[in-house]
């Protein structure tokens, strides 16, 4: 009799063939270690190391792993309130199982391959990880006729970390932007991340000097569910690792520094939802503007919940820097067409029209990202809300439009009241999740600034 685990590995009609594809790799193509990978409540991914022989058995029976770490901060601290990830269970293990799908040699490497990996107790209980919360609400959407098509645009900074202002001495300055002088300035940095990107099938199809000193904008062609979002954590591990390998640094934190040169930087998410045949829900060729009655409805939801899911798509202290006037962040809730200055920004393009949210942060969780964005909109189809009218210049200031909170409690008190939210993520990770930002939030306002020390401690 299969065991629940064998369930869990051997699900879906194509799993003999991914095993065997992964052995004749690790056999044939020099692989001597595999990285089993995560990713935390911030994003980040964490991993165990495991040697290629041991990763054959790690394929049906799974890789231990800590469950307290899924409640963790980035300090590997967990929320004192946290019981049920914590003393409840022992601090006990459960279960890294790797998705096949996502196992990929990175050529960076002289013989490691990387796979992205669930998380289980013993009695194989899904445990709420982000990519497992993601999953979840696309079933919900799978339920509701959909598959979730994504495209992402991700904006960085890379640096020098030895030279310049608190050891921030960008690659290219400001007046570079949208440049080939600062291409050309990068090129061993674009050249080797090109050759992984190649190498790796990811579907990157445009890099660019952004608006920073230093700041680059690299975007992924659309591609449904889990997949899109499992190259997106791909790509950032790329990124890091590659420019640490010139004695760079790249940072998806929103702001890097406080100098003029170093403006916010944004994960702007394109979506759009395929029906039962196929086709694309959002676009109506009969409609005046394109957009079906499904799609202002998504529209519609995703303005509904968009001070709760904030929380999610700003998780950090730093990324509510970026809802202020003169950031090119969004600040208020609105929708526009073709507009950047709206939060939600309707592209219409035929057969390719969808919408891109401008509501996330470089830093956001792209797992959690994607989920709350889904979520919000399956609850607009559902409901049927309206969204109102387009609105039109600049939105950025529009006083009709309500204001994004400003202040990361903020975003996460949102968050924790918007129930639909909640429900859709699942509460177990919602408890989870609003634990540790609150107690980030803690620490941060007892913490004395530079910026007070120097402006009150020589006067006052």
């Amino acid at each position: 009799m299969a065991t629940s685990l064998d369930r869990v590995v051997n699900d879906g009609p194509d799993a003999q063939r991914l095993r065997e594809k992964v052995l004749a790799a690790l056999r044939n193509d020099g692989i001597d270690s595999v990285r089993i990978v995560t990713v935390d409540l911030h994003g980040v991914p964490r991993s165990k190391l495991v040697s290629a022989r041991r990763f054959e058995r790690v394929m049906v029976s799974g890789h231990s792993w800590a469950l307290p770490l899924l409640a963790c901060d980035l300090w590997e601290d967990i929320a004192p309130e946290e019981k049920a990830l914590g003393e409840a269970i022992g601090f006990g293990n459960g279960l890294l199982v790797p998705d096949l799908r996502t196992f990929r040699r990175l050529p960076w490497t002289r013989g490691t391959a990387h796979v992205m990996a669930d998380v289980f107790d013993h009695q194989m209980v899904e445990q709420p990880s982000p990519r497992q919360v993601l999953a979840r609400v696309l079933k919900r959407a799978g339920a509701a006729g959909y598959e979730p098509v994504f495209g992402s645009e991700l904006e960085f900074y890379v640096y020098r970390p030895e030279l310049g202002d608190r050891g921030f001495d960008a690659v290219f300055g400001r007046q570079a932007w949208f440049s080939v002088h600062a291409l050309g300035l990068t090129q061993s940095f674009i050249d080797a991340l090109g050759e992984v990107v190649r190498g790796m099938d990811l579907p990157v199809y445009e890099i660019f000097s952004e608006h920073g000193a230093g700041q680059f904008e690299i975007n992924l062609e659309p591609a449904p569910g889990l997949r899109a979002i499992d190259d997106v954590v791909t790509l950032k591990i790329a990124i890091k690792e590659v420019a640490q390998s010139l004695g760079l640094r790249a940072t998806f934190l929103a702001r890097p520094t406080n100098l003029w040169e170093t403006p916010t930087s944004g994960y702007h998410l394109h979506q759009m939802l395929r029906d039962a045949t196929g086709g694309n829900a959002f676009y109506d060729p009969d409609s005046p503007d394109s957009l079906s009655a499904t799609c202002r409805h998504y529209i519609g939801g995703q303005l509904a919940h968009a001070i709760g899911m904030t929380g999610i798509a700003a998780p950090t202290v730093t990324a509510y820097k970026r809802y202020i006037p003169g950031t090119w962040g969004p600040v208020r809730v609105s929708w526009g067409v073709d507009n950047r200055t709206a939060l939600l920004r309707a592209i219409r393009a035929g057969d390719d029209t969808h919408l891109e949210n401008r509501l996330g942060s470089s830093d956001a969780n792209p797992y959690l990202l994607a989920a709350v964005n889904v979520a919000a909109g399956l609850d607009g189809i559902a409901r049927r809300i309206e969204p109102g009218q387009p609105g039109e210049g600049n939105m950025f200031e529009d006083e009709r439009f309500r204001h994004l909170p400003t202040t990361l409690i903020e975003g996460i008190t949102a968050y924790a009241a918007d129930e639909v939210l909640v429900d859709a993520l699942g509460h177990d990770f919602s408890r989870i999740y609003t634990g540790v930002l609150r107690r980030d939030w803690k620490r941060y306002i007892e913490h004395v600034s530079d910026w007070e020390i120097k402006e009150y401690r020589e006067v006052l």
